[in-house]
C-alpha cells in the first residue's frame, strides 16, 4: 500500500522545501478544516459516545478536526464493539485492521504519532502585552 500524501503545511513546518524548493506544491487546492471535533453525534449508542470522548482526549490537541468526524464515528463504533462483553460482542480480524488503520491516520498509535505535525501554540505571556503597552504610551 502506498504511503499516504503528507499535508503541505505539514512539510512547510519541517523545513522539507528549504532542501529542494522545487518540490513545493501550490496549497490552493488543500482544504483546511473549519473547526474543531465538537461534541458526539446526537445518534451514536451510550458505549460509542464514551470512545468519542475518549478518542478526543487521546489526541493531540489540533489534530482532530469537524473534517475528522466521519473516521471518528467509525473508530467509536469498532471501538464499542470491541468493549462489548455480550457473546456476540468482540471485533472479527478485519474490523480490528480497520480499527487500527483509523487509529493510526488520527496519530493515535505510537508509531504513527511521530508523523503527526501539530500546529505550535504560542503562549500569550501577560508581560509582553504590558509591554507593547508601554511602547504605544497608553495607559495599563
Amino acid at each position: 500500500m502506498a504511503r499516504p500524501r503528507k499535508p503541505t503545511a505539514e512539510l512547510e513546518r519541517k523545513g522539507a522545501f528549504r532542501k529542494d524548493p522545487q518540490r513545493r506544491r501550490a496549497r490552493g487546492n488543500e482544504p483546511s478544516p473549519t473547526g474543531d471535533l465538537g461534541d458526539a453525534p446526537y445518534h451514536l449508542r451510550i458505549a460509542e459516545k464514551r470512545a468519542w470522548e475518549e478518542l478526543a482526549k487521546m489526541a493531540a490537541p489540533g489534530v482532530l478536526t469537524n473534517s475528522d468526524r466521519w473516521l471518528v464515528e467509525i473508530a467509536c463504533g469498532l471501538i464499542a464493539k470491541h468493549r462489548d462483553r455480550s457473546p456476540r460482542g468482540g471485533l472479527r480480524s478485519g474490523e480490528l485492521t480497520s480499527l487500527i488503520s483509523c487509529l493510526g491516520r488520527m496519530g493515535i498509535t505510537p508509531a504513527d504519532r511521530s508523523k503527526v505535525g501539530v500546529p505550535e501554540r504560542r503562549e500569550e505571556n501577560p508581560f509582553s502585552e504590558f509591554v507593547a503597552a508601554e511602547a504605544e504610551g497608553r495607559p495599563n
